[in-house]
């Protein structure tokens, strides 16, 4: 008896709560933790954390999802959505495995069902009994080796045309099951910002055996999750061109149909309002000015950015009567030690600004190059100036219509030794201008 005593004694210890080192708001503060009981113990090994990585392996974001048969997970749509590679390591695991693909994926409801290639016995037995959710529930994950099961209230019940759901009171990190104090599954959490405070969305596991339902035979490759949407965005035909909206002023500028993937991306992004508030991280005088970065957003000074774009990136296929005239705008790309496919960034681009070249130069340029700059090329870069030592290397999708002169300007400001600007600049908004 003394010896069991003992054991009770260690294990109790063992799963006793710990001091969280992260600031995430996402993540459970000291007084929101719990002793796990019952059978938490054998359903924590069902939970998997989920990373997800960009085309050059970069990390983009971290969350998680739950077994729900032996080689198939669920965790959030907008989790994975955007990214080239997705790895996912069963919960107190250290070895990250790459996903096989995704079998089913649900827009309305968030929810993508993952193919693993590793089995896992110990997936969560989903209860189609289940039709009520209680007005309390707990959360399940691992951080530190330690397991929590935070208690969680429900707020509100949402019903909407498409899905129902439950805004709970407390934030908690994309993709942690929910249970019944009985524990049965009863949900999966969805981390949301808002302007009132960060709070977490209950999906019932309801909408997720319907998900199963739908699922296909065969994996599909979780990078052609980035263009799935339900959203209709404008035609390209009934598009003028967009203003940019910057901190310094507006600039306007034009697509060209020569390049459709750059011109229907940048609308869709723009339609996103994905490029609000980013910065215009990187500036050479008379040369070019930058921006694009996902990691800019919430960037303070001292931080190193520009090495994230939406998640996804796009061929390089260069139209040759587009060129790095003075105005000229084109996508940016990785170096050829860590971008072997020649693949171009997703959202960032840069705006030339550059100087005017004599016909020695151009010479020298054609000869190191291997191509020739037709008549009209010549003339601008003698007249207008520009970057034609870049032609060839980078697609230019756009041009400038008006307001040079803020690129001027911003191109003159003061930068630091990684050429960002001292003082923060950025695109407010970028506005469409339609016909």
């Amino acid at each position: 008896m003394r010896n069991l005593l003992v054991v009770l004694i260690i294990l109790l210890c063992g799963l006793s709560s710990c001091k969280q080192s992260s600031n995430n708001s996402s993540t459970i503060s000291k007084d929101e933790r719990s002793i796990p009981k019952g059978s938490f113990q054998k359903n924590i090994k069902g939970v998997v954390e989920v990373e997800t990585y960009d085309h050059y392996g970069r990390l983009l974001k971290q969350g998680y999802g739950f077994y729900i048969s032996s080689k198939t997970l669920v965790t959030n749509l907008s989790l994975v959505k955007g990214s080239f590679n997705v790895k996912v390591a069963i919960s107190g695991s250290d070895e990250l495995v790459p996903v096989a693909g995704y079998l089913a994926y649900d827009i309305n409801a968030d929810l993508v069902i993952l193919k693993t290639h590793t089995e896992n016995l110990r997936y969560l037995k989903l209860n189609k009994a289940i039709k009520d959710i209680p007005d309390s529930i707990k959360g399940l994950y691992r951080q530190n080796k330690k397991i929590y099961a935070p208690k969680l209230a429900v707020k509100e019940r949402v019903v909407t045309d498409s899905l129902s759901y439950l805004n709970l009171d407390r934030a908690l990190k994309d993709g942690i099951p929910a249970f019944t104090y009985l524990h049965h599954v009863v949900g999966i959490t969805q981390y949301i910002k808002s302007k009132e405070g960060d709070y977490s969305r209950l999906i019932p596991i309801s909408e997720v055996l319907k998900l199963q339902k739908k699922q296909a035979k065969q994996p599909t490759s979780v990078y052609e999750l980035r263009a799935k949407t339900n959203k209709i965005y404008p035609s390209y035909k009934k598009i003028k061109g967009f203003n940019i909206e910057t901190t310094m002023g507006n600039i306007g500028i034009k697509l060209y149909n020569e390049t459709p993937i750059f011109r229907d991306n940048f609308i869709k992004l723009v339609s996103d309002n994905f490029y609000d508030s980013l910065l215009i991280h990187r500036v050479l005088k008379n040369f070019l000015i930058q921006t694009g970065a996902a990691d800019s957003k919430y960037a303070s000074k001292d931080d190193l950015v520009g090495w994230q774009g939406p998640g996804y990136n796009l061929p390089t296929k260069i139209a040759k009567t587009r060129f790095h005239k003075r105005g000229a705008i084109a996508a940016s790309k990785m170096p050829a030690e860590r971008n072997k496919h020649n693949r171009s960034d997703g959202s960032q681009f840069y705006i030339i600004g550059g100087r005017t070249f004599t016909d020695d130069e151009l010479n020298d340029i054609e000869k190191e190059k291997g191509f020739k700059f037709s008549s009209e090329q010549r003339h601008i870069y003698k007249t207008q100036g520009g970057a034609p030592y870049l032609d060839g290397d980078y697609v230019v999708f756009a041009e400038v219509t008006s307001g040079m002169h803020v690129v001027d300007k911003i191109a003159s400001v003061e930068t630091d030794a990684v050429d960002r600007p001292y003082n923060d600049i950025r695109i407010k908004t970028i506005h469409i201008v339609l016909q």
